[in-house]
Order: structure tokens, then C-alpha cells, then sequence
């Protein structure tokens, strides 16, 4: 099922055939007579409807949001084709971009040869004395042997490819999990000088998306709802869900989830299918060892060729 575009002149992802797969998705289920807990899929007391209907808001304000980083990045790396990489005008066009987008959490640019020439980020201090880094303190912390390994490979890819890129998931020095979106830079004759990344805070854009739909406290975690939600990268990688601590596992090798071969069975589907509908059993939360059993309907978002897979859950017995 497609449910989106890749790039700008490729795949589109659209609302309205999300919709369309969704509704079809629900038909099909309740058209096979598959047995369901509380009276079958079409009982009146089954939330099924409400789990769908929340999963295309979900779905379609998170493919919103990348799609709008998406675009702000290409602009800025647009921009940079007339300022050059670095020097004030550079910094100039991040600064522009990270208060353009409150997800993004630093943005630098790097030359043709791969090295970083301007840095701009959000929040940066030295120690706990509140003074900011200065740029030459910034470029000190991105020189090559400093960088990341991520963000080498970003930087590697793009040099390689001269086209978008946008990472997987990984974790920052800072502590807070991050993804890239990465855009060549091209002269206005068409010379390839350099790059753009963004780096993007996840966490706090599934929050602000998903928290007010789940009515749950993004400082506690807590829920007054049975429904849930998490978004998996094709790795098996828990990117996001509302139980924090599961944020960062893998689902087929953290030993939290081994005893558990349906939720197992289930990530090898949601793997191979980009929407769908199933059950499995697993504890409440990582901190809460009661075995439920819970219902699941998952679809697609994704940039650039990477998708994830976004979940909604409810406990039903």
C-alpha cells in the first residue's frame, strides 16, 4: 500500500488514497468473518472505527510534518546555492531554518570535501555557565573526528549520490534520539559544492502529534485510554512509543521481547506489509509485567525511500 511520496518528481504520499487503503482495509476485514474479541469488527461496542479514523490523523500529520521539514530544508539548501557554504550569510540561512521549524534541533553545511563549514544549532551552551558556543567552538566540534558516525555517513551519501538523504535513527552525544535530512547544494551553474543536514528531534515531533490524540502527559507517560501507539523502522527499531523506555530497542533483539512470538510474528508482517490489521500479546509496559493482549492497525509514512511504520494499539483482553 502506498501511502506516500519519496521525493519531490517521485512517489507522493497521499491523504486522500490513505484514506481510500484504510476504508478498503476495513471492509476486507469485516467482509472475512474473522473472529474478534467483544462481538466481531462491526460490533457496536468495538472501537475499531475510532482506532482507524485516529491512525489517518496520525498518519496524516506526521507525513505533514515531514513533508514540511522536507521542503524547508530543499528551500534552505536553495538558499545556499547564492550565499556560498560558509561564512555569515551561511549561518544567516540555518538560523532562518531552525526558527522556521521547531523540530529541527541543528543544521550545518559541508563543502565539497566533506567538511563541515558552518554549524548553527538551537540551545547551545558551554558547561552550565549559560555562555553560547561561538561558530569557531561550534566548527571545532564538527571536525571530522568529532562528527558522528551518522552524521558521516550522511555526509558520505550525499557526496557519493548528490541526492536527499534521510537517515535512521540514532542517538545524539546530548542524549536525545535524532534523524538527518540531508540536501546537495548546487551552484547556480549547476556545480556541486556541497550539502545541507538537519538534524531532527522525533521525539518531539511524535509528541506533539501523537499526545493530544492518545490524551496522555508526554512528562509522565500516563494514559487514560486503553489505545496506544509506536512507530517501527524496517530494522526492527522502536523509534517512538508511549512507553519511553522502549524507545531505542529492537524488537527482534532486546531480549525484552523475545518470550513474546507474536509480537515477533507481527513485526515480520509489519515489516513485509506496509498496512494492515492484527493482535499479539505482551506486557502492559516495560515497568508493568501483566500480559495483554492487544489489537493493532498499522500503515506508512516515510522521505527520501526510508519509511516507518506508525502503530495504533488497544488493550482487548
Amino acid at each position: 500500500m502506498k501511502c506516500g511520496v519519496d521525493t519531490p518528481g517521485k512517489r507522493v504520499f497521499s491523504f486522500v488514497s490513505l484514506a481510500m487503503v484504510i476504508i478498503l482495509l476495513f471492509c476486507a476485514i469485516a467482509a472475512s468473518g474473522q473472529a474478534e474479541p467483544k462481538g466481531g469488527i462491526l460490533s457496536a461496542e468495538d472501537p475499531a472505527p475510532d482506532m482507524l479514523f485516529m491512525l489517518l490523523r496520525i498518519q496524516a500529520d506526521v507525513q505533514g510534518s515531514l513533508n514540511d521539514l522536507n521542503k524547508d530544508v530543499e528551500n534552505a539548501a536553495q538558499n545556499l546555492s547564492a550565499t556560498d557554504m560558509e561564512g555569515v550569510a551561511a549561518v544567516g540561512v540555518l538560523s532562518k531554518l531552525l526558527e522556521t521549524n521547531s523540530n529541527l534541533a541543528e543544521a550545518f553545511t559541508f563543502s565539497k570535501d566533506g567538511k563541515v563549514v558552518a554549524v548553527k544549532c538551537k540551545g547551545c551552551f558551554v558547561g552550565g555557565d549559560g555562555a553560547n558556543i561561538s561558530s569557531r567552538e561550534l566548527l571545532s566540534m564538527h571536525t571530522a573526528e568529532n562528527l558522528s558516525p551518522s552524521s558521516r555517513e550522511v555526509i558520505a551519501h550525499v557526496l557519493k549520490t548528490k541526492i536527499p538523504d534521510f537517515t535512521k535513527e540514532y542517538q545524539m552525544v546530548e542524549g536525545y534520539n535524532a534523524t538527518a535530512l540531508a540536501y546537495p547544494v548546487f551552484s547556480p551553474q549547476g556545480e556541486f559544492i556541497g550539502g545541507i543536514v538537519a538534524t531532527i528531534v522525533p521525539d518531539k515531533l511524535m509528541n506533539a502529534i501523537v499526545a493530544p490524540k492518545l490524551h496522555f502527559d508526554i512528562y509522565n507517560r500516563s494514559n487514560i485510554t486503553d489505545f496506544s501507539f509506536w512507530v517501527m523502522h524496517l530494522d526492527g527499531l522502536i523509534a517512538y512509543d508511549r512507553d519511553e523506555s522502549q524507545i531505542g530497542k529492537y524488537l527482534f533483539d532486546d531480549p525484552l521481547y523475545q518470550p513474546f512470538t507474536s509480537l515477533l510474528a507481527l513485526g515480520e508482517r509489519m515489516i513485509a506489509e506496509r498496512a494492515g490489521h492484527g493482535s499479539y500479546s505482551f506486557q502492559v509496559t516495560e515497568g508493568n509485567k501483566r500480559v495483554v493482549t492487544k489489537e493493532v492497525y498499522w500503515t506508512t509514512c516515510g522521505l527520501h525511500g526510508r519509511e516507518w511504520r506508525l502503530a495504533v494499539t488497544r488493550m482487548i483482553q
